[in-house]
């Protein structure tokens, strides 16, 4: 009986190989199996390089953390580099957007004390030509990057979006259209200390964080301006999660 082609080409060359022959080429193999060639160097490509790309992003987070509190008064930190004022809660984030429409859903929900707290981010709208629309994926931003601010921590951005999201507290509106960020990032805080190591003297190129976990980090802040606080907003709602599922 003939065997299929593919199985008969697989096993001429396992053939060649044991008799110390090479059925492909150096060449080849890496034609074959996709090593960057030519101009293509060893970047990263854009996820609209790739043929099946659907856009499509589900992910949900736990393990909440409240960077200090809803009830704080001026002055406050809500970046909290020392790690010193966070505040476990129990929350949620889910995501369900599509980068290439720039549409979708963050929904947040998390309780502080006897309030219940809900964040509708729905309004996806871009500033700056590196947040594509309002939702970007694989992109550097904060720190010495080149985009954004350098409040935080240069950092590599699976996903991100920037645009307006409203804040409910116990089902009544608290904030209304305020500005929003929020990033499925690497890992900013050291997982025993809490800290963020910034600012710290740059010795290697690639940032402050560590590529080994994976975070989720959400803001929503008011235009209005405060100069006590840091970052200075009058408002400046900060939380992350640390446990991120794709979905």
């Amino acid at each position: 009986m003939a065997l299929p082609k593919r199985l008969a080409a697989w096993l001429l060359i396992i053939a060649a190989s044991a008799a110390g022959g090479v059925g492909i080429s150096a060449k080849g193999e890496e034609s074959r199996f996709g090593t960057p060639k030519g101009a293509e160097g060893t970047r990263i490509f854009n996820a609209t390089e790739h043929p099946f790309y659907s856009g499509e992003f589900r992910l949900k987070g736990d393990r909440a953390t409240l960077i200090g509190s809803m009830g704080d008064t001026p002055p406050w930190d809500h970046l909290d580099y020392a790690g010193k004022r966070l505040m476990p809660v129990k929350g949620t984030i889910d995501i369900a957007v599509n980068e290439v429409t720039n549409t979708g859903l963050l929904e947040v929900h998390f309780v502080e004390g006897p309030d219940h707290y809900r964040i509708v981010f729905d309004r996806f709208a871009a500033k700056q030509p590196y947040q594509d629309g309002g939702i970007a994926t694989r992109v550097y931003e904060h720190g010495d990057s080149g985009n954004g601010d350098p409040l935080y921590p240069k950092t590599w951005l699976y996903l991100a979006g920037w645009g307006t999201a409203s804040l409910f507290k116990n089902d009544q509106i608290l904030y209304k259209d305020y500005a929003a960020h929020f990033m499925v990032m690497e890992r900013s805080r050291d997982p025993k200390t809490h800290e963020v190591r910034y600012p710290v003297k740059r010795t290697l190129p690639g940032g402050e964080t560590d590529p080994a976990g994976m975070e989720i980090d959400l803001w929503v802040r008011s235009k209005e301006q405060n100069t006590e606080n840091f970052p200075p907003y009058e408002t400046f709602v900060h939380l992350y999660w640390e446990e991120v599922t794709w979905r």
